[in-house]
Formats: structure tokens, C-alpha cells, sequence
């Protein structure tokens, strides 16, 4: 395979960065606003449905693959073959918000949620997938950890800050929420065109989809990566979804009573937003700051003890929401469980860049492989939180959340067994002196 060498200009990673904002804002609005947004239409809201609908929401997710074989295989002479597949699905994933606000009543509003979710997320899983495969075309793995890390850090911004921000400009929009819809809708369509500026390289290569799919599948070690990404990120929805709000029923700001959670007073009050966001907000301070730590432990000194690190955070951050104690301290809890989930993020996808790597021809795919059950697993965990609450109903709200939070502290752990089996000359940028 004949590559050519393309001057790395920083602004690549600003319209990278800038991408993974928005997709990560669209993350935010599920998890942030979108939950207030239906307690406000419906009243009375069932946690472990909420767990159910985003558990589907996020399944596009789980078949990046896919969208790796089509922006490896196909592509446009004068445009690229990543370019197509990130400006048209966010073109479509942009317009389907702006239509979001109305489509959605009272008796439609939760089935509505699910179908435009999916749709959505598959045009930002198609997004981000393209985008994925570009950074491994163009950056060495010298450099992966620390773009990874960038990257990961914007997209964490546009997770958890981005419900402040949404509530801001409600705020700025006169209360109207539908207006936050339709101006997300809109950046994504700005933003994905910026990457037109991105040169791209261009790859004397013939890929054989069949036949990539044999090796990526076929190869037992490569099973042992993607059972490493399913657990690495199990926990995950249990800690963007469930956290903030476990906070507000902490803070008294709405009722619960085992698993539903209602309104308190005024069913039309907006004050929710801010408060929610906040928390989410904190988590996101804690996502920034240990995805940087976490990317550069991965390239400057080993990925292997950055991941140790990562899972070891993630178990003591989940065991401290065990304590009841007032909401100001839950805010320093979330601050710690959201730095456990970007530093072991950070350190994944370090791993996991250098391990596609090995497929030069067909990177994204097998990136978006393990992504694919990345994802995967974090639909299973929200699928099993979902059981969780159904099960567990008559208990005490929080004996409820305790136990939830306990077992995702154990399950966190089983990711340990998968990564211990895996080959650390494929993983670590200095294999000699790193294993």
C-alpha cells in the first residue's frame, strides 16, 4: 500500500474537536434534557423505561462496523471517501431535530423519542465513524493518545456541558425548549461541513469488504479486544443518564418513589433544567480532565497501567455513591466517576487506535468494530440497570439506586479479564520496554 504525507495542520483537530461537541451535545440532550423535557409532557416518568429507550436509542451504535465498511469501501474522486459519510448523515441527523419539536405531543411523546432517537443516532454513529477512520488515516500512533484524547475531551464538553448550554439558550430563547431542538440541528449541519478544509490521504488500496469482515471475525485475538471494549464501557449509561438524576431526587427537587420519579409542585416549571445540567456539568469537568490525564499516561508512559487506573477510579467512584450524604457531595462524587469514565476512555481508545492499526486497509472498520461493541455495552448496561429497577421495586428509592450503583462497581471489574489476555506488543507505542 503506497500513502502519501500530508502536513498536519492544527485546525484539523478544531474541526475535529468541533464535530465531536455537537455529537456529544446530542448525547447531552438525551440524557440531559430530554428526560426533563418528557417529565415536563407526561408528568410521571418510569426510570427503568427511560433505561429501556435510550438502551434502543443507542443500539445504532452498536453496528459501527458497518458504517467502517462503507467509509473504507466507498467515496466520492473529488471529496474523499470519510467526507461523504460524515456531511450527509449529519445533514439528515441536523433536520431530523429541527423537526423534533413538532412531532412530539403528550400521547406520543415516549414512542416518538425512541423512533426519532434511532434515526438520529444513526446518522451521528455514521458521523463519528467517518471521523474516526480520517484521525487513523492521518495520525501516527505517536500522536493517537493525545488526538484521541482532544477528541474525546470535546465530545465529553459536548456531553455534560452541553446541558448548561442548552439551558442557556432556552433561557435566552424566552423558556422556549423546542428552540434548543432546532439550534442543535442547525450547528450539526454547520459543523460537518467544516471538514471539507480536512485534506485527506489518498490510499492506493482495493478494499475487499468479504474479506476484511473474515479477518476483523475471524481472528480470535481480536475477540479478546472487542469483549475488552463491550465491559469497558458498560457502565457508562448508568453514569451520563442515571447519576444527575439520582442527584436531583438527593437535592429534592423531584419526587420518587422506588422507580418513578414526578414532578414537585408546577408540572410547566423550567428550573429543573438548570440544576439537572449542573450536575451534569460537574461530571463533564471530571470527563475532561481524565480524558487528558488518561491520554497522555497512554502515550508517555504505558497504556496497560492507564487502563489499570482507569477501572480502579471507576470501581471506588461507583462505591462512594453508596454513602448518603447531602447533594453538594454527590457533586464531588460525579466530579470523580466522570473523570473515571474520560480517563478510561482515553486510555480505550489509545488502545484500541494502535490495535486498528495493525489493519491499515480497513482501520475504520476495525475500529468501528470495537466501538461497535463499545456501544453495544453500553445499551447491555442500560438494558440491565432497566431489569434493576424493575426487579427491585417496593424497595426504598435509595436501597434502589445503592444496589444499582454496587453492581455496576462489580461489573466495571470483569473488564480486567479480557484486557489481561490480550498481546501489549500490540498496544503499547514501546513494547520492549512496556511489558
Amino acid at each position: 500500500m503506497e500513502q502519501e504525507k500530508l502536513e498536519l495542520k492544527k485546525r484539523y483537530i478544531g474541526v475535529f474537536s468541533l464535530n465531536y461537541f455537537t455529537q456529544g451535545i446530542v448525547q447531552s440532550n438525551f440524557t440531559t434534557i430530554i428526560p426533563i423535557y418528557l417529565l415536563q409532557l407526561i408528568g410521571t416518568v418510569d426510570a427503568g423505561e427511560i433505561a429501556s429507550i435510550m438502551s434502543l436509542v443507542l443500539l445504532p451504535f452498536g453496528v459501527k462496523f458497518i458504517y467502517g465498511m462503507l467509509s473504507d469501501k466507498f467515496g466520492f474522486k473529488n471529496i474523499g471517501r470519510r467526507k461523504p459519510w460524515i456531511i450527509g448523515p449529519s445533514i439528515i441527523s441536523g433536520l431530523l431535530w429541527v423537526f423534533f419539536p413538532f412531532i412530539l405531543t403528550p400521547s406520543n411523546a415516549m414512542t416518538m423519542v425512541l423512533v426519532l432517537g434511532v434515526f438520529i443516532v444513526i446518522g451521528v454513529a455514521m458521523a463519528d465513524t467517518a471521523i474516526d477512520g480520517l484521525i487513523l488515516d492521518l495520525y501516527p500512533k505517536e500522536r493517537l493518545g493525545r488526538v484521541q484524547g482532544v477528541c474525546w475531551g470535546f465530545r465529553s464538553v459536548g456531553i455534560i456541558a452541553g446541558g448548561p448550554l442548552l439551558v442557556v439558550f432556552i433561557l435566552l430563547a424566552g423558556g422556549i425548549i423546542e428552540y434548543a431542538f432546532i439550534g442543535l440541528g442547525i450547528a450539526m449541519i454547520i459543523f460537518s461541513f467544516l471538514i471539507i478544509i480536512v485534506k485527506e490521504l489518498k490510499k492506493s488500496v482495493e478494499i475487499n469488504i468479504i474479506d476484511n469482515l473474515i479477518v476483523i471475525f475471524g481472528k480470535a485475538k481480536n475477540w479478546k479486544v472487542y469483549i475488552f471494549s463491550l465491559f469497558n464501557s458498560i457502565v457508562d449509561g448508568v453514569i451520563f443518564l442515571f447519576i444527575p438524576l439520582f442527584i436531583l431526587i438527593q437535592w429534592g427537587l423531584v419526587g420518587s418513589t422506588g422507580a418513578s420519579i414526578d414532578l414537585i409542585g408546577d408540572p410547566t416549571r423550567e428550573d429543573l433544567y438548570a440544576p439537572n445540567a449542573l450536575s451534569a456539568f460537574i461530571i463533564g469537568l471530571g470527563v475532561i480532565t481524565g480524558a487528558l490525564l488518561g491520554g497522555r499516561m497512554a502515550d508517555l508512559q504505558s497504556r496497560k497501567r492507564s487502563v489499570y487506573i482507569s477501572l480502579l477510579i471507576t470501581t471506588i467512584s461507583f462505591l462512594l455513591f453508596l454513602i448518603p450524604v447531602i447533594w453538594s457531595i454527590l457533586m464531588f462524587f460525579a466530579f470523580l466517576l466522570g473523570g473515571a469514565a474520560g480517563w478510561k476512555n482515553s486510555a480505550f481508545s489509545a488502545v484500541i487506535a494502535q490495535e486498528s492499526q495493525l489493519y491499515p486497509d480497513y482501520d475504520a472498520t476495525y475500529y468501528a468494530t470495537c466501538n461497535s461493541f463499545t456501544n453495544l455495552g453500553a445499551t447491555i448496561g442500560l438494558e440491565l440497570t432497566s431489569i434493576l429497577f424493575a426487579s427491585l421495586v417496593g424497595l426504598p428509592t435509595f436501597a434502589i439506586y445503592a444496589i444499582i450503583f454496587l453492581f455496576m462497581a462489580i461489573l466495571i471489574n470483569i473488564d480486567f479479564i479480557p484486557f489481561l489476555t490480550m498481546d501489549p506488543n500490540e498496544y503499547e507505542i514501546n513494547p520492549i520496554e512496556k511489558k
